[in-house]
């Protein structure tokens, strides 16, 4: 049992992640975990699937930008782990995201919404982010995946527009151990026995968008514009734009 946020966590029942690190803080989980994937790189080690959690990230960062992660008030962790053969690297950081938001709906009965990529949103308030970052070197790569929950407090109290919380979406309180516990959990088991080739259809089916809502996203210094069309298998985002179908495999949105 590993203490955490005034409760225990006990790994003794995965069977893929190997190792789990709590920290009362670190400056951004994703940044130790890059730093930790070149130090292996550069000692010819593997480096086994692995979580390194903290209960507070004063330097968290999201897509966008910084992301708040203050102590006793939210989750924020990194998942590290080696890419497998053949495996779809693209369609891994949406996996996560859904995975994330079915044990969060299951321990909670918050059922947030997916907006692409990898964003869950109450009602069009943020509860959630993942950021995911990889590292290659010759045949290997490893992801870095980055997930922050807004657990406990009120969306106010934040400081973040358009942000809300699982407290105040469920109207009590969630100690922290058990939702974590929950949630590696959850990706372990999945993580045991994935099925990539569902993952695009089983996204769109929480998905946050609707077919033909209207959608602009922000890509390499471009607006495109186009209406929803849904997920490729690749978990790239299909717009039906003025010009034809156009598929997006990154970039933000800015309209939805």
């Amino acid at each position: 049992m590993i203490p955490f946020a005034g409760g225990r966590l006990d790994p003794s029942g995965w069977k893929v992640l190997e190792n789990l690190a709590c920290l009362a803080s670190t400056a951004s989980s994703n940044d130790l975990a890059l730093e930790m994937i070149e130090l292996y790189f550069e000692e010819e080690q593997d480096f086994p699937p692995s979580l390194l959690v903290a209960e507070a990230q004063p330097e968290a960062r999201g897509r966008k930008g910084r992301w708040l992660a203050p102590a006793g008030r939210g989750l924020y962790l990194t998942l590290v782990r080696p890419v497998a053969e053949a495996e779809p690297v693209s369609l891994v950081p949406i996996a996560v995201a859904r995975w994330t938001r079915d044990a969060l709906a299951g321990e909670t009965g918050v059922a947030a919404e997916l907006k692409w990529p990898n964003d869950l949103y109450v009602k069009r308030r943020k509860i959630a982010g993942i950021l995911a970052e990889a590292r290659t070197q010759g045949e290997t790569t490893y992801v870095a995946i980055g997930i922050g929950i807004n657990v406990r407090g009120d969306a106010g109290s934040l400081g973040v527009p358009e942000a809300t919380t699982l407290e105040e979406e469920s109207g009590r309180p969630h100690p922290l151990a058990p939702l974590l516990q929950a949630l590696l959990d959850r990706l372990d088991r999945e993580l045991g026995a994935p099925h990539w080739e569902r993952e695009a259809r089983e996204w769109e089916r929480a998905s946050a968008h609707r077919a033909g809502d209207r959608i602009t996203v922000w890509r390499n210094g471009e607006e495109v514009t186009g209406e929803y069309l849904g997920l490729d298998a690749s978990g790239f985002l299909r717009l039906r734009t003025s010009s034809g179908e156009t598929v997006l495999p990154t970039g933000e949105l800015s309209q939805w």
